[in-house]
């Protein structure tokens, strides 16, 4: 099972940050589809928007593989 939070960040010099943390009644195997929605108070067609995973108990700084642009997000990898 796969548990994360998962850190919205607006990047323009990284601006503005949201944090979601996934309830623990989500969870997926490894491989499977996660289905993810988020509301924010800005247009994400004006600004740069990212999802970064951050696994639960690490330290998000050290995660320099996982960007994924939005709206275009299908999946995790």
């Amino acid at each position: 099972m796969f548990s994360a939070a998962l850190l919205l960040l607006l990047a323009a010099g990284c601006v503005k940050g949201e944090q979601l943390t996934q309830p623990a009644s989500v969870t997926v195997q490894p491989g499977q589809p996660l289905t993810i929605t988020c509301q924010v108070s800005y247009s994400v067609s004006s600004y740069d928007t990212n999802w970064i995973r951050q696994p639960a108990g690490k330290d998000w700084s050290g995660l320099g593989d996982i960007v994924l642009d939005i709206p275009h997000i299908t999946k995790l990898p």
